[in-house]
């Protein structure tokens, strides 16, 4: 097992490494595509998913493009550990389970001002798919009951504390599977009975824009995070280090499924003051697409078809 896994990591890192090479767009799940458009404020465009206390951690600017290859309006997200938690986002065009492949993407920025990652805590700056019947508010547990209720969840994670007792910052995507109610370790754990997650040691710049992409690929036993910068000429180049991988054969039950993109906005219950995290992020670009992407500048230039 461990000879299979570590052959998975080599091979997904190794065609990541010339993905940028290619030149040919997917056109075709470019325009199936799902996106979260933010031309106008999403909070009040009918068909937006609100779940939870969103709403309290959210504002639209109707600002001009930040980059090139960006379009006008922007969404900003506060990850506040200490606050209760929501879910933004958008129905994909259709479900997605665990043997579809299809890649997911995030263009970002880490606001400088105001950013706080206390050393003594761990949580994430996330964004993902999930499943709205299934996957719960719950995603850390508590020091009363360790239990997750967040079944059927995929994200991009990114946990910037850096202490020197576990190191970091680390890119640590997971993968929340069906409940296994049938686990031994199901009234424990809940979630995390049936859970995977990757980790890699990376560090983010703060402000200046990002894209982060999530490919879930099960042909090759895996899902692969990775983050860009987005330079000038709207050309995407990968930050070193910045890659992670979640290998799908560590995950106890493979099945699960999606229905929805957007941002997980969660509440530490293992946090106190300070708070573990306090970070603003402003989003100008959060999509969703059947299948490969072979040149990833192509997510910048996505047709109106993407939109919601």
């Amino acid at each position: 097992m461990k000879f299979k896994s570590s052959l998975v990591v080599s091979m997904i890192l190794a065609v990541l490494a010339g993905a940028g090479a290619r030149a040919q767009e997917t056109v075709d799940a470019v325009l199936n595509g799902t996106g979260l458009w933010l031309g106008s404020d999403p909070r009040e465009r009918a068909g937006t998913l609100i779940e939870g206390e969103a709403l309290a951690r959210l504002s639209w600017q109707a600002d001009a493009p930040a980059f090139p290859g960006d379009r006008p309006g922007s969404l900003t997200a506060l990850y506040d550990a200490r606050l209760a938690p929501g879910r933004f986002g958008v129905p994909l065009a259709e479900i997605w389970d665990q043997d579809d492949t299809f890649t997911a993407a995030a263009v970002f920025v880490i606001e400088p001002e105001g950013f706080r990652a206390d050393p003594n805590g761990f949580f994430e700056i996330s964004w993902g798919l999930w499943n709205t019947a299934q996957t719960g508010m719950n995603r850390t547990g508590d020091f009363s009951d360790f239990a997750a209720d967040s079944f059927e969840l995929l994200e991009f994670a990114w946990f910037p504390n850096v202490s020197d007792f576990f190191g970091g910052p680390f890119l640590s995507p997971a993968l929340f599977g069906e409940a296994d109610e049938a686990s031994p370790l199901f009234p424990f754990l809940g979630g995390f009975a049936n859970f995977a997650f990757g980790s890699a040691a990376a560090t983010l710049p703060l402000g200046e824009p990002l894209m982060a992409v999530l490919e879930h690929r099960p042909e090759a036993d895996a899902v692969v995070v990775s983050v860009h910068r987005v330079i000038q000429g709207g050309r995407v180049v990968p930050i070193p280090g910045a890659v992670s991988v979640i290998d799908l054969t560590t995950l106890p039950r493979r099945m699960y499924s999606f229905d929805a993109l957007g941002l997980t906005l969660w509440q530490d219950g293992f946090s106190s003051e300070p708070s573990s995290l306090y970070a603003r992020v402003t989003f100008h670009r959060l999509v969703a697409v059947p299948g490969r992407v072979n040149r990833l500048e192509s997510l910048l230039h996505l047709p109106p078809a993407a939109r919601p």
